[in-house]
């Protein structure tokens, strides 16, 4: 059997349909020979074959009758096909420059296939069906467009000829239907699948994986991952690519939850980005196992930058992610090559396997020694530049008591670990109440028991393989009854999932619903609602209680990560508590005020601000009456720690008001003129010097109320 046969087995065996005529035996390869060889002598009048023009590309799957046909063919074609496999077509096709078509029987370009089919192979299957019809027939044009195509297809991994003739100078992608397996612009395909087999949404997607039936990789990957990646130039330069289809056969393997299936895509078209990138730096490189020496590993580095949007002017990556986890990806790669350079898979015949393993291992450790200093190092400092900076949206109690996702919003779980629950997990678990709890009796308290009854738990896998609990109270419970009843009209009985997605096997996705009713609740603030910024929520308010180690850790536990995330990751901001709780150390030690707080701890210190800036707005510019100096008062200690007199020392006193006299307001305002001119409120120091020179007339004021009289003036001047 020629290669040719097998291109046409494999053919009928993708469509699995009555294609199977075309399928060609060994003894129907035979006979279809000797037509040919009987008919060469009208095949050399009528295509003028040239053996001696060959052309550039590699031929040898075809007999000779195409390769001496193909310089031909080329000399008069516009269309061309890139080294990314994506098929291009360029320049104006004129009317009178007809393009010829592959002929599957004699494997020859004809340039009229009708006539052609009709004198010289009349005894093939598929011509006696067509030739049963009337001439001019739709019929007998349906089936001579659909032999037509199937020739052009075929032969598309050496040239492509589309339907429809462009006639615009720009470049045109063109893909085939996998319907008719005519080829047809990408953009306008759709309009044609709708005529030929009815619109789909993933045309364009199949129409690029029809492209690849000749291509060998890993079933699992073409099958699941192939269909789910975009159908552009990124992702035919990933499927085309032995070493990337290996890389992302393996990463699927180890990763069988359906939702890395997106994953794997995008680190496949990590790859092919930088692959696209490294041909343009160096067009040596054929593909990612070229790459992988020694030699162009500054090649590599300038196409990461590139891809990673490396900015020579800010110093700057806008997409660090991709630059840190590129290094560990090539790592992964290396390896990878390694193991298909030993099963001699991707070396040249004229290199040993020892030499490649030996290049590749030097390639694994000069990235591991110099990929921190040119590329992670200031990727890393981006990346954490960007967090500092980032602000943070906290959910408002409005906007999440009208979201539908009320499991989500309760348990603080992440999208797709909700989203995945198991219908029969859900069903096998019980309630607390069914459970023995007796041993616990003495520790719970009985509001606890009554929590105990009225939740069910269900433990799911989480991050990592952690097993997380969900809790589903009894309205909701009730509510999943109902779903559950009317569940067999809507969903498949394949479909294993709580919370599946009708019309299909596959559960909903969590985080588009989340949004989508985020912004339709009518929420203040839609982007708050989030799966990460609610469990941040959670997180940042329960510092608000004072919550033990034993405490911290069932919560982490609960939330799915260790306790060491939890406190990096997922505590009170920085800013917040350095603003709000550190800073109250800092005024402790301006006013000399800290051996009162002896032995407490930031959350038991309470100062009084009364008299800050924030209501020095309100002081009356004539009549201003500030109050007596009121000390930071800290909260009643606890009865282990001091007895009632102490107690009754740190009550607040009452707050009396003594007015300015205009003599005082004269002398202050004249001392600080400056002050008061430029805005500026006087220091300590000069509050002091200007009451020991003026004792007796500032008596009853201390450097505090000088102060917020001066700050009092400028503000009020600015109003005017």
């Amino acid at each position: 059997m020629s290669d040719f046969s097998y291109l046409l087995n494999t053919l009928c065996i993708y469509f699995q349909s009555s294609d199977e005529d075309y399928c060609i035996s060994n003894n129907t390869s035979k006979t279809s020979n000797s037509s040919k060889s009987s008919n060469d002598s009208n095949n050399r009048n009528e295509h003028n074959n040239n053996n001696s023009n060959t052309p550039n590309r590699n031929f040898s799957s075809l007999t000779p009758n195409v390769s001496s046909n193909l310089s031909e063919f080329n000399e008069q074609s516009n269309i061309e096909n890139n080294n990314f496999g994506i098929y291009t077509v360029t320049g104006v096709i004129r009317k009178g420059n007809k393009k010829k078509d592959f002929c599957i029987f004699c494997e020859t370009y004809v340039l009229n296939f009708a006539r052609h089919v009709t004198r010289n192979h009349s005894n093939e299957i598929d011509v006696q069906k067509i030739l049963v019809h009337p001439a001019k027939s739709p019929t007998r044009k349906r089936l001579l467009d659909t032999l037509r195509n199937k020739g052009n297809y075929l032969n598309s991994n050496v040239v492509c000829k589309p339907v429809q003739k462009p006639r615009v100078l720009s470049q045109t992608h063109v893909l085939p239907c996998t319907n008719c397996l005519g080829f047809f612009s990408a953009k306008l395909l759709w309009r044609h699948r709708k005529k030929c087999c009815g619109s789909d949404k993933n045309h364009q997607a199949a129409a690029q994986n029809l492209l690849l039936f000749d291509i060998r990789v890993d079933p699992d990957l073409k099958q699941s991952v192939f269909p789910k990646m975009r159908a552009d130039e990124i992702s035919m330069v990933a499927k085309k690519d032995s070493l990337i289809c290996a890389f992302g056969a393996r990463y699927i393997k180890i990763h069988r939850e359906k939702h890395f299936i997106n994953v794997t895509s995008r680190k496949m078209r990590e790859l092919a980005r930088l692959l696209i990138e490294l041909r343009k730096i160096d067009n040596s490189i054929a593909s990612l196992f070229d790459a992988l020496k020694p030699k162009y590993f500054d090649s590599i580095i300038a196409a990461t930058k590139i891809v990673a949007k490396y900015d020579t002017e800010k110093n700057k990556y806008d997409s660090p992610t991709y630059a840190l986890n590129m290094g560990t990806t090539l790592k992964q790669c290396a390896d990878l090559a390694i193991i298909m350079a030993l099963k001699r898979k991707n070396v040249s015949q004229t290199v040993s396997a020892a030499d490649t393993e030996a290049e590749l291992k030097t390639f694994i450790q000069i990235v591991q020694a110099q990929w921190h200093f040119e590329i992670s190092s200031q990727a890393a400092s981006d990346l954490n530049l960007n967090k500092w900076n980032k602000v943070t949206i906290v959910p408002l109690a409005s906007g999440k008591e009208i979201v539908y996702c009320r499991v989500l919003i309760l348990n603080r779980r992440r999208p797709g670990e909700l989203q995945r629950l198991p219908l029969h997990i859900y069903e096998t678990c019980t309630n607390g109440e069914k459970n023995n709890y007796e041993e616990f009796s003495d520790i719970v308290t009985p509001s606890e028991k009554i929590l105990l009854k009225k939740f069910k738990r269900v433990v799911i896998r989480g991050k990592r393989g952690r097993g997380v609990p969900v809790l589903f109270s009894d309205d909701i419970q009730d509510h999943i009854k109902v779903l559950l009843h009317h569940r067999p009209i809507f969903l498949s009985k394949k479909n294993i999932y709580l919370f599946g997605n009708p019309g299909t096997i596959e559960p909903i996705c969590g985080y588009k619903i989340l949004n989508k009713y985020a912004h339709s609740c009518g929420a203040k603030n839609p982007k708050a609602i989030s799966s990460t910024k609610l469990r941040k929520h959670l997180a940042t308010l329960t510092q608000i209680f004072s919550m033990t180690d034993s405490d911290l850790e069932q919560l982490a536990t609960f939330m799915g990560h260790s306790i060491g995330v939890h406190r990096g990751n997922y505590r009170l901001l920085n800013d917040v508590y350095q603003t709000a709780k550190i800073s109250k150390l800092l005024l402790l030690m301006e006013t000399g005020g800290t051996v009162d707080f002896k032995g407490k701890t930031l959350n038991e210190i309470n100062i009084n601000m009364e008299e800050d800036l924030m209501e020095k707005n309100d002081v009356d510019d004539e009549t201003s009456d500030i109050e007596e100096p009121i000390h930071p008062i800290p909260l009643p200690p606890t009865n282990t720690e001091t007895n009632n007199s102490e107690v009754e020392s740190n009550k607040k006193s009452k707050s009396i008001k003594i007015p300015w006299t205009e003599e005082q307001k004269k002398i202050v305002r004249l001392y600080f003129a400056q002050h008061i001119k430029k805005r500026k409120p006087p220091k300590r120091l000069e509050c002091e010097a200007l009451k020991e020179k003026n004792t007796e007339i500032l008596n009853n004021k201390d450097w505090l109320k000088i102060k917020v009289f001066i700050q009092n003036e400028y503000n009020k001047k600015s109003k005017k």
